[in-house]
């Protein structure tokens, strides 16, 4: 793998230098401005402090205000002249996005007093997605209008069946748009993928463009005197954004524009978050709640939020998120840390087994481009977790499946080097029962007799296609230090720089140096402490999932015994601990090299 820095070096020298300067700020801040094309003082100035006020007007999204005066006709009883309001349901996917899209209406709509209430389908009895027998449901349950969110882009047949049975279908997803088959029918369609859509916000994840949707809300609702009327406040939208940056966080879109807007004010939201439940969730993560970060989020929030979904329903994770009672939101915390315990457990079991089984295939000369692997023992609420563990292992896109007690293989599929894993399975769809995502990430279904065939085209399929993008063949750096630059101080200034994620990725840096200890956690992990050339210059080092690897358990060993430089890349932080802020290097990966390529 090659590794090269973002920018040309003299360059990016230069330019970090005059920020420095001008600035005050430490050569490690400089060159992330730089390679995030920050090249004055007055550019970092605006970076660091998005407004509120700047982000896009809701009605520049396609059907949004179609949508809106829907809705709000429907509550005040104007949509038929009767005064009454009539009953709405949220209908929204299982997993972080979904559920913290369902908390926020949920909010919302209790503050306005709509007449509403909320459903989430059962991953293993119900699938994802919108079915036709939630729309029965709703029918029978008297539901005028149904709103989706973070799903409902591809049911087609939901669609037809709300069509029928005449409840308007509203559907708010920010998945992509079905290269056949187009648009589904409904009352209005909420998805900045479509092609008619000019607002250019296709970053925004599901629970964001629900968040839009109470923007106009508010926006319409206080043309109309809604408030007066009601005798009730504005609702509050900001405090609804420690659930936009969860779910912005957990669905890994682009921090830029809108997001970066979006998540910034949402930790801070976050950080003094109200809500009883997600309170308690916090301290149940061990997050010190000033600290929290997309990273973090990411790696705590997220995953037991999903393991509600993955491990059973998802119903409870919901109620934490929006329960008004703290005991209730404490024992709701518990239930759902207990449950995540069982998930990662599970999960490590499977991955365990997985790689193994990987293992030996590409040894016999399988799996030569991608992996995809099934297992009648497998957990289908976690195979997905697993099949991004298997991306990163192995190298190589991969598709890992649980066969299910009904026959049917059903799993989730990764992706790894900038290949579409969804065109993939556009070219092999027949041997599928279905399938649905996007170009990194997608679900699909088959019957087992189909497993071989689809394993032996599949890996054809992405062998003979061109990667959208470079990654996984070169390792993009910011620059290259020493280990004596990576002070507190300097990893403060990268802190400031945050929230970090796709488009603003997190700062990686190539740093030169030996190996002066190590020891290995969980059997798993390794934790290093690193030495420079120059006397005093060291850092500890924290090195994830490496000791499953044994080229780099090799060279940890052979640096530490011959005191030989390496070359790190990593990730600066701080781990915070019992008061102390200790600088760390959260390694990703690393080589043998005498000297770097460049110095800065």
């Amino acid at each position: 793998m090659k590794w090269f820095s973002k920018i040309d070096q003299d360059d990016l020298q230069l330019t970090a230098n005059a920020l420095v300067e001008e600035l005050k700020i430490s050569p490690l801040a400089a060159m992330v401005c730089v390679n995030r094309g920050l090249r004055t003082g007055e550019d970092v100035k605006k970076f660091l402090n998005p407004r509120l006020d700047q982000l896009t007007h809701p009605f520049l999204i396609k059907d949004m205000e179609t949508a809106v005066e829907h809705i709000l006709l429907s509550q005040t009883g104007e949509d038929d002249g009767s005064g009454v309001a009539k009953k709405l349901r949220v209908f929204t996917d299982y997993d972080v996005d979904g559920t913290t899209g369902a908390a926020l209406l949920t909010w919302f709509f209790r503050d306005l007093n709509f007449n509403f209430d909320v459903v989430q389908p059962d991953r293993f009895k119900d699938g994802y997605g919108l079915n036709p027998g939630a729309i029965d449901q709703a029918h029978a349950d008297g539901v005028d209008t149904l709103i989706t969110v973070d799903c409902g882009i591809t049911n087609f047949e939901a669609a037809e069946r709300a069509q029928e049975l005449g409840v308007k279908l509203i559907i708010v997803d920010h998945h992509q748009i079905d290269p056949v088959r187009g648009l589904p029918p409904a009352f209005a369609i909420i998805d900045p993928q479509r092609e008619d859509d000019t607002s250019g916000r296709r970053e925004l994840c599901g629970c964001a463009l629900a968040f839009y949707l109470c923007m106009g809300i508010r926006s319409m609702g206080r043309d109309m005197g809604l408030f007066e009327e009601r005798g009730i406040a504005e609702p509050n939208l900001k405090s609804l954004l420690d659930l936009v940056v969860i779910a912005t966080a957990a669905d890994m879109v682009p921090l830029t524009g809108d997001n970066r807007t979006l998540v910034k004010h949402g930790l801070e939201v976050l950080r003094a978050t109200t809500k009883p439940g997600l309170r308690a969730m916090i301290e149940s993560a061990g997050i010190e709640v000033k600290l929290v970060s997309p990273t973090n989020l990411g790696f705590s929030l997220g995953p037991r939020i999903n393991a509600s979904g993955r491990m059973g329903s998802a119903e409870t994770a919901y109620r934490c998120l929006t329960t008004k009672d703290a005991e209730e939101g404490r024992r709701l915390a518990d239930e759902l840390e207990g449950i995540n315990k069982k998930r990662a457990d599970l999960q490590n079991g499977i991955w365990d087994d997985c790689r193994e089984q990987i293992k030996k295939q590409i040894e016999a000369g399988k799996f030569s481009a991608a992996v995809v692997i099934a297992s009648k023992d497998w957990h289908e609420g976690v195979v997905g977790i697993v099949a991004s563990k298997v991306t990163d292992h192995f190298k190589r896109p991969a598709i890992v499946m649980a066969i299910r007690e009904d026959g049917i293989c059903k799993g989730s599929a990764r992706s790894y080097g900038g290949f579409s894993v969804l065109d993939a399975l556009h070219e092999t769809k027949q041997f599928l029962n279905g399938y649905g995502g996007h170009k990194f990430a997608a679900g699909l279904s088959l019957d087992p007799i189909q497993l071989e065939a689809f394993s032996v085209q599949y890996n054809l399929a992405i062998q003979n296609s061109k990667p959208l993008d470079d990654s996984g063949k070169s390792l993009k750096v910011e620059g290259y230090v020493e280990p004596e630059m990576l002070t507190s101080k300097a990893i403060e200034e990268l802190e400031r720089l945050a929230p970090y994620g796709p488009g603003n990725p997190e700062p990686l840096f190539a740093v030169t140096a030996s190996v002066k200890q190590q020891n290995v956690l969980k059997g798993r992990h390794l934790k290093l402490k690193l030495t420079g050339a120059k006397p005093g210059s060291q850092i500890e080092g924290i090195w994830f999932n490496a000791a499953e690897r044994l080229e780099y358990t090799q060279l940890v060993e052979k640096s530490a015994h011959d005191h030989s430089p390496c070359l790190f890349a990593g990730i600066p932080e701080l781990n915070r601990f019992l008061g102390r802020a200790t600088p760390t290097l959260r390694i990703k990966t690393a080589a043998e090299v005498a000297q770097p390529n460049a110095s800065i």
